[in-house]
């Protein structure tokens, strides 16, 4: 996951990543990492064990605690 309030930043390490042959998910700013904690839905899976899909899906179903 890449999170950075800076859009080049974004740009570039999600295309190192990418290169690198992982499927990089933007996690938004800085301010919304929170959507990546334990006990959020990434975590109902391994990280590992979800598709990128899956992934942004997971982000997207967070709730702020």
């Amino acid at each position: 996951m890449v999170s950075s309030d800076d859009p080049v930043a974004v740009a570039f390490v999600t295309r190192l990543y990418d290169q690198l042959g992982f499927d990089p998910v933007n996690n938004g700013p800085p301010a919304e990492s929170w959507r990546s904690a334990p006990g959020t839905p990434v975590w109902a899976a391994s990280v590992d064990g979800q598709s990128r899909d899956q992934l942004i899906r997971n982000l997207a179903l967070a709730r702020r605690p």
